[in-house]
């Protein structure tokens, strides 16, 4: 039988192998192309794993810290262990012992009942009773007591304004008024009104702020009746000064007060005096016209977001020959301010506001966006902390009075970068309030806010270092 052979050509048998592979190729691809959303899932999934592997790591984070927190809580020592350290007890300190049962926990004990002097630091002992802690002792400071007696309305932009102190009718002394704060380490006691004078005021007084007006020399006698009461004392309390300058800086007469040879141990005075050294002598802010009745403002009069009337105001009294008296010249001129600014002024001075005529100035002020501050008698004015307490930017003319001040204006105001508009000269006004035109509703809403939480934070700077001066001038003397 005849085998029969079939001769396969190489070429055919590569031919078919050459088609296997391209089937094998061919079907990734089309597979690929019939499926793309498979590769999106694989993404998501890819991402849905991350996030899954990053939560659990931050929650065994978060575990971790609250497992050692709440450990370390379980070792902090028991206070109830420490013994308080009590330094040793200083010539002529009182110390009073109490023996009652305040109970197991807080009790008000009032000291004022005990015969002791309440303008010094007293200290109590009081023996526990029955309970926990039963036997022990514990020891309460009284806190020292700083008078602050005010003669001059700077005084009451102190108390109100800058500690927000509180005012009643004193029951004791027709005419007076009297107020009362606890602060950190002393008792601040005002007296204020008419009816405090050197022969009403208590006479065992050790630690004393007095306020007194030096602006003109009738003023200044009236600072030194005061002085001279108190230097004449037995006993003269330490004291700190708080002054209404004198506009020119001629306030020269307080130095034969100073100690050692007087009772003034520190002195806050207004306007840039040269003597301001940041240790006797501090620079203390004019602060609003209380004298006035200018009102303290609160935030929700504010409306920051409400557009206001007026671009600017002037409510001012012109002085011939003044800065003021030009700057009135161009407002007048001008179509634009004359439409567009609030302009009221007087040609004399007035000491009092009638409360109809100080609401309508409250009022411009909350309805203007700016507030222009043209110098008086000294650079410094009431206008600008009125302005600012409103939210309305004041425009202020830096220059520098006649007198004794120093060569740099506004000195203490510059030192805290105020949101202000500074200008030394009324002829640039034309491109302030061009610019002013410029700005959006946005931006002037935000302007409004952010003046008026300045001055807020101003006030509370002006706090701290009034409780600073009188913490190292009065209570830790030397």
């Amino acid at each position: 039988m005849v085998e029969r052979r079939v001769s396969v050509s190489p070429n055919k048998t590569l031919d078919y192998s050459s088609k296997d592979e391209n089937k094998k190729t061919q079907r990734p691809k089309s597979r690929m192309i019939r499926s793309p959303g498979q590769v999106l899932r694989k993404v998501l999934l890819f991402v849905c794993f991350i996030q899954v592997v990053v939560t659990v790591y931050l929650a065994f984070c978060i575990y971790n810290s609250a497992f050692s927190t709440l450990k370390g809580i379980k070792n902090l020592p028991k206070l109830e262990d420490r013994q308080r350290y009590i330094p040793p007890q200083k010539e002529g300190h009182q110390k009073l012992i109490l023996d009652f049962d305040i109970g197991k926990h807080e009790a008000d004990i009032v000291l004022a009942e005990q015969e002791m002097s309440p303008h010094e630091g007293q200290e109590a002992v009081v023996q526990l009773g029955d309970g926990e802690g039963s036997g022990k002792q514990v020891r309460l400071r009284r806190l020292p007591v700083v008078e602050l007696w005010s003669k001059a309305a700077i005084g009451s932009y102190l108390w109100h304004h800058i500690l927000e102190g509180p005012e009643s009718l004193d029951d004791s002394i027709q005419g007076a008024t009297v107020g009362e704060l606890q602060m950190t380490a002393f008792m601040l006691r005002y007296r204020s009104g008419p009816g405090i004078t050197p022969e009403t005021v208590p006479e065992d007084v050790r630690s004393l702020v007095l306020v007194v007006n030096g602006r003109t020399d009738e003023k200044v006698k009236e600072a030194r009746l005061w002085l001279d009461h108190l230097q004449a004392q037995n006993v003269p309390p330490t004291t700190i000064l708080v002054m209404l300058g004198n506009e020119q800086c001629d306030n020269g007469w307080v130095t034969s007060y100073l100690a050692p040879k007087g009772v003034v141990v520190a002195v806050l005075v207004t306007y840039d005096d040269p003597r301001v050294d940041q240790h006797t002598f501090h620079q203390w802010p004019l602060g609003v016209a209380t004298y006035r009745q200018f009102p303290l403002i609160k935030e929700e009069q504010i409306s920051p977001e409400a557009p206001r009337k007026y671009m600017c105001n002037l409510r001012a009294t012109i002085y011939p020959n003044s800065s003021r008296s030009e700057l009135y010249k161009f407002l007048k001129n001008s179509t634009l301010t004359s439409s567009q600014c609030h302009i009221k002024v007087r040609e004399s001075w007035v000491s009092n506001e009638s409360p109809d005529a100080m609401d309508e100035y409250v009022q411009t002020l909350l309805d203007s966006d700016l507030t222009l501050c043209p110098a008086g008698m000294n650079t410094e004015t009431y206008r600008v902390y009125e302005a600012l307490g409103t939210g309305s930017t004041p425009v202020i003319e830096a220059v520098v009075t006649n007198g004794h001040c120093a060569a740099s204006p506004w000195r203490l105001l510059k030192r805290h970068d105020p949101p202000v508009i500074w200008v030394k000269s009324w002829d640039n006004l034309g491109k302030v309030l061009a610019k002013e035109r410029r700005y959006s509703k946005q931006y002037k809403a935000l302007r409004r806010l952010r003046v008026f939480q300045w001055y807020e934070w101003f006030k509370l700077r002006m706090r701290d270092s009034f409780v600073s001066i009188v913490t190292t001038s009065l209570l830790q003397p030397g």
